[in-house]
């Protein structure tokens, strides 16, 4: 028995009867997490904030994760990255200890591919990750067009009670850690107009960045294109 997970951004990928037909002739089980991790995990975040000192970066995207720590690395920025799991991660180590899929092996697909080598390098049991574009090769299938927009897009932590600031694509991410690192260095004003940037020129004040690499989402992601 191999159990098929799939992800958001993936399942939107396929027409439902394309999937059957996946499924029947490779004798793969579709599986589906019973907890709401995307809840769960957007609750873990209002809780970090709440002891939050200091700008938190999400830590939901490998890449956008890479990306701080060279910053903070190479423009001595004091950015904390968030002690959270991504929402695919949570998914799955709970398939993996599930004891009514504990007869199978256990296929996590992702949209991209350091989400892939993230997962596997957890070596859960009996447990694989792989992008959806790379799965397919392997089955020989065909890799339909990815949705026009992400089932996560922008916005995943809007209502939480501290200020936000959403950046997407690695030129908008890039293009604001240079301005906080040039901020610093002067210790003036850095002219941004939005006040949740202002905010983030105070090293004390709670303040979460949102980070997609991928442009407004990961239905941009290598994964799935």
């Amino acid at each position: 028995m191999t159990y098929l997970w799939i992800n958001p951004v993936s399942e939107r990928m396929v027409s439902e009867q394309n999937l059957k037909r996946i499924l029947t002739e490779h004798q793969l089980t579709q599986a589906r997490c019973l907890e709401d991790w995307g809840s769960i995990v957007r609750k873990q975040y209002a809780q970090l904030m709440e002891r939050a000192d200091g700008t938190v970066a999400d830590a939901r995207c490998p890449e956008a994760v890479d990306l701080i720590e060279h910053y903070n690395e190479e423009k001595n920025l004091s950015i904390q990255v968030a002690d959270i799991e991504p929402i695919l991660i949570h998914c799955a180590r709970e398939l993996s200890e599930r004891a009514d899929l504990a007869n199978g092996d256990k296929i996590i697909t992702t949209p991209c591919r350091i989400l892939a080598e993230q997962g596997n390098a957890l070596e859960l049991p009996r447990t694989r990750f792989v992008s959806w574009k790379d799965f397919l090769s392997e089955l020989g299938e065909i890799l339909e067009p990815a949705p026009e927009a992400s089932p996560i897009p922008p916005g995943f932590f809007t209502g939480l009670s501290v200020p936000v600031v959403s950046l997407s694509g690695r030129d908008e991410i890039e293009e604001y850690l240079e301005e906080r690192s040039r901020t610093w260095e002067t210790e003036s004003e850095s002219g941004r107009k939005d006040t949740a940037s202002a905010a983030a020129m105070n090293e004390h004040k709670p303040l979460l960045l949102e980070l997609l690499y991928c442009r407004q989402g990961c239905h941009m992601g290598d994964g799935v294109r």
